[in-house]
């Protein structure tokens, strides 16, 4: 199964011991409340204590429903930073994980303005690659994902620079976070 193959190829040897496409009830108590931003306040919609992610899922896959820590997501983006190796283990060829960063869209493809903005990049030198934001032109080399709940992540491969940010709210546009994010990690 799609779960299996993660456990075993990405998240045991990356020692990523807290994801999960359904939250253990030992580890509720680290489960975040899901927000929505209305009017300026915040309303529980998706509580830890009756998640969704506490249900097992009809199937594990890939769009949406994993469920991790910021300390495991960064092991995956340290290993991506790494071009496929972290610690001394080799989960990805770095010629897999290249092709991964790099923009698969076709040269007439762009990326939408209020996707790219969303994630604080310019449309102009943004594309998509296997699973992410894929920076291009003056943002060569970043690689990034924003979720639909704030949560924001980016590997910046040139300058050896990686960054997670965690929050619970919807949408994640409601304030500067998910936009700003990448720029305040790199702020001087």
């Amino acid at each position: 199964s799609f779960e299996t193959f993660l456990q075993k190829r990405i998240f045991g040897p990356l020692k990523m011991r807290s994801s999960y496409f359904q939250v253990p009830k030992s580890e509720v108590h680290r489960f975040a409340t899901n927000y929505l931003v209305a009017k300026g306040n915040l309303l529980p919609i998706d509580t830890a204590e009756s998640s969704i992610y506490l249900d097992k899922p009809a199937f594990a896959f890939g769009g949406a429903g994993l469920v991790t820590s910021a300390y495991d997501y960064d092991r995956f983006l340290h290993m991506i930073m790494n071009f496929g190796k972290l610690d001394g283990v080799r989960v990805m060829k770095p010629e897999t994980v290249k092709l991964a960063v790099s923009n698969l869209l076709p040269p007439t493809a762009k990326m939408h303005p209020v996707f790219a903005a969303s994630i604080g990049a310019n449309a102009a030198n943004s594309g998509f690659g296997a699973g992410g934001r894929v920076g291009t032109g003056a943002e060569a080399g970043i690689f990034g994902w924003g979720g639909a709940a704030g949560t924001n992540c980016f590997v910046d491969t040139i300058r050896g620079i990686r960054g997670v940010g965690m929050i619970q709210y919807m949408p994640s546009t409601a304030q500067d976070f998910h936009r700003e994010f990448r720029h305040w990690v790199m702020a001087e």
